[in-house]
């Protein structure tokens, strides 16, 4: 701004009637200087647009990472439970891509065309039961005779089995056929059960045609279930 104060020329006046001039001195009215004009506020509004863009940018690039993420889990899921077999419906031992899968998901080092075949644990069973494996006696209970007119005998079979008693329990419920001879009518066929050394048996009645007729029995077959 420029100075409000003025310098006027001085100028000569006639202060007198003698002619002569003298200088007088005059001097400007003070006026005050114009104040400056403010600059006028910064605008703020395209700063909070841009703010605003970057917020909304920030928020759609991490929605979309979520959502990335959330995919590659669901695929890794879905992978993880996928059969290794070549077949999906199939579970291991199968034939996978590359080779055949063991059970344990572990691959084979060779390659196979067919299941491997199942082979049954091998057991040892005892021989079947032969007459020859027991011994059969006749126990008498009593002995009543009439003279010549021969003896009334009451006898039950006594079975001894020739080898170990847990051999025996392996076969089950078993049968024993055996014949009796010395009866007047002929030869008496019956029949005892036995389970391990359990013997289920029953007496016979005889009537021999002598008190010297000699009773015996013979084992005729055995059979179990």
């Amino acid at each position: 701004m420029i100075s409000a104060e003025r310098v006027v020329t001085p100028r000569a006046e006639r202060t007198s009637t003698s002619g002569k001039y003298h200088q007088k001195r005059e001097s400007a009215m003070y006026i005050p200087p114009e104040p400056a004009t403010r600059p006028g506020k910064p605008r703020r509004w395209p700063w909070i647009l841009a703010a605003a863009i970057v917020v909304a940018a920030l928020s759609a690039t991490l929605t979309f990472v979520l959502l990335g993420n959330e995919r590659n889990g669901k695929a890794g899921a879905s992978s993880s439970t996928a059969s290794p077999c070549r077949d999906q419906a199939l579970k291991p031992p199968c034939q996978g891509i590359n080779g055949w899968v063991l059970a344990d998901g572990s691959y084979e080092s060779t390659t196979r065309a067919i299941p491997p075949a199942y082979v049954a644990p091998t057991t040892t069973s005892a021989p079947p039961l032969t007459p020859a494996d027991f011994t059969l006696d006749l126990k008498t209970y009593s002995k009543q005779c009439f003279g010549s007119a021969g003896c009334n005998v009451v006898v039950e079979p006594a079975l001894t089995y020739k080898a170990s008693a847990e051999t025996l329990l392996s076969h089950g419920m078993c049968s024993m056929t055996y014949d009796i001879t010395g009866d007047e009518s002929g030869t008496v066929t019956d029949t005892l059960s036995f389970v391990g050394t359990s013997v289920t048996a029953h007496r016979s009645v005889l009537s021999t045609p002598s008190s010297k007729t000699k009773v015996s029995v013979k084992i005729v077959s055995v059979s179990c279930t």
